[in-house]
């Protein structure tokens, strides 16, 4: 995915150059020794460098990759009114989140956990592998949840929103699953109670915005 956006980010910015020096140097466009220095060979040289720039501008975007491992009692459909099994499902941590004040959208995953596309709200959360997107975040997460352990995956450009969207998530999946825990990844220590971890966490999200 990353690819492709970087290679129609370097074609607008190949184009982008290439008109502007269109415009600055047309006039002189076909005269005697033009393709050896002139102004097509200007314009030529704009264009392909307006597509450099474009392509390493998006391809060459670092990515910091941070997580938690998560613990729980069980994710399995839960008793709702009488005689009623409610399932879990993606859509229910999307309401919370935007609840709290994002507008998130959910990515399927694949086996090694690259985003694949769109995925439909009403997918379970047991066994889903499924990628968290705000555009006013700088990054996303992964989560993916089974039987009875999980992880969230951060995936930050940079600043804090990202990680801050992971507890927003973690705080929203404690209340929807319950018993929730969790450890950093590359913590040894024993796992917290989620509601330990978000304990200062308040009620909006304050790096939505890009800011670091």
């Amino acid at each position: 995915m990353r690819l492709w956006l970087a290679v129609l980010v370097g074609l607008a910015g190949g184009a982008l150059l290439g008109g502007i020096a269109w415009k600055l140097a047309y006039a002189d466009v076909n005269k005697e020794g033009d393709w050896y220095g002139g102004a097509a060979t200007f314009i030529g040289s704009a264009g392909a460098l307006g597509v450099f720039i474009g392509y390493a501008a998006v391809a060459r975007k670092k990515l910091s990759r941070d997580g938690f491992t998560l613990t729980y009692a069980s994710i399995d459909p839960r008793p709702e009114g009488y005689r009623e099994l409610a399932t879990l499902r993606i859509a229910d941590l999307l309401a919370a989140l935007r609840a709290a004040g994002y507008a998130p959208s959910a990515e399927a995953c694949d086996e090694v956990g690259e985003r694949r596309g769109p995925l439909d709200e009403t997918t379970a959360l047991a066994d889903a592998s499924f990628a968290i997107v705000d555009r006013d975040v700088r990054g996303w997460i992964r989560i993916e949840l089974h039987a009875r352990r999980g992880l969230v995956e951060i995936w930050s450009e940079r600043g804090d929103s990202a990680e801050e969207l992971a507890l927003f998530a973690l705080r929203a999946l404690d209340v929807l699953v319950g018993g929730l825990r969790a450890a950093r990844e590359t913590s040894a220590l024993t796992p917290d109670a989620v509601a330990d971890l978000v304990v200062g966490l308040p009620d909006r999200p304050r790096y939505r915005k890009g800011r670091s």
